[in-house]
């Protein structure tokens, strides 16, 4: 497996569960992810640094769809993304913010299925996007392929260390999850990889088709953009 940057800034600001933030929040992953720090591969990755990565992975994974679902979604939808986000930033109570997360997710789902049954429309509405919300786009689909390839480098590792953390839960002292929050964080990585074809292939030929020059990512180590609000 390629070797990922991390920083320990983020594992200090996910604490015992996954972190959650805003569009404008994902400046912090994407500056923290872009300085060197550790680099980790299958062979010598520690516990603590899997579950540090694959957490930020997936935090980057969701939001970069829910920014490419508000540019995508009917106002109404938007909107709702966009105000839920904007609650994330403002709580401070973990089971507040998993469960505005799991409704951000929920949505996105909806609206990137809807957009892919819709083909026609979903170019049409790619086309018409001003410049602004093209290059905002263009941000959220570099990050959403990261995170993709990303995971499909944890997923490697994600089995050994799925079946470690059953055999000795007490090798998660130093994450602060439990075993259940664990296995959940493994099942995200994994499931991410195996659905990596809407980020590494589907999205980019909608934009094709649709006239928007993608530059397409080719490797984890490359740098994420910082999304702002549109």
């Amino acid at each position: 497996m390629k070797k990922i940057a991390i920083v320990l800034a983020i594992a200090a600001s996910m604490g015992a569960s996954s972190a959650y933030a805003g569009f404008g929040s994902l400046s912090s992953i994407a500056s923290s992810l872009s300085e060197s720090v550790t680099g980790v591969s299958s062979s010598n990755m520690d516990i603590n640094g899997f579950f540090t990565q694959a957490k930020a992975t997936n935090e980057m994974f969701t939001e970069s769809r829910a920014a490419l679902a508000s540019l995508l979604a009917s106002k109404q939808d938007s909107d709702e993304l966009k105000a839920k986000q904007k609650i994330l930033k403002t709580t401070s109570d973990p089971k507040e913010k998993e469960a505005i997360q799991k409704q951000i997710v929920v949505l996105s789902n909806t609206v990137l299925e809807a957009s892919q049954k819709d083909e026609e429309g979903t170019v049409a509405k790619l086309a018409a996007l001003n410049v602004e919300q093209k290059q905002h786009l263009l941000d959220s689909a570099r990050n959403f392929v990261i995170a993709s390839l990303t995971a499909r480098e944890l997923a490697i590792g994600a089995k050994q260390v799925g079946t470690s953390v059953i055999a000795n839960p007490r090798s998660l002292a130093n994450t602060g999850m439990s075993l259940v929050e664990a296995k959940s964080v493994v099942g995200d990585i994994t499931g991410i990889a195996k659905n990596s074809t809407m980020a590494l292939v589907e999205y980019p030929k909608l934009f094709k088709k649709a006239g928007i020059e993608f530059k397409m990512p080719t490797s984890s180590a490359d740098k994420p953009k910082v999304l702002s609000d549109i």
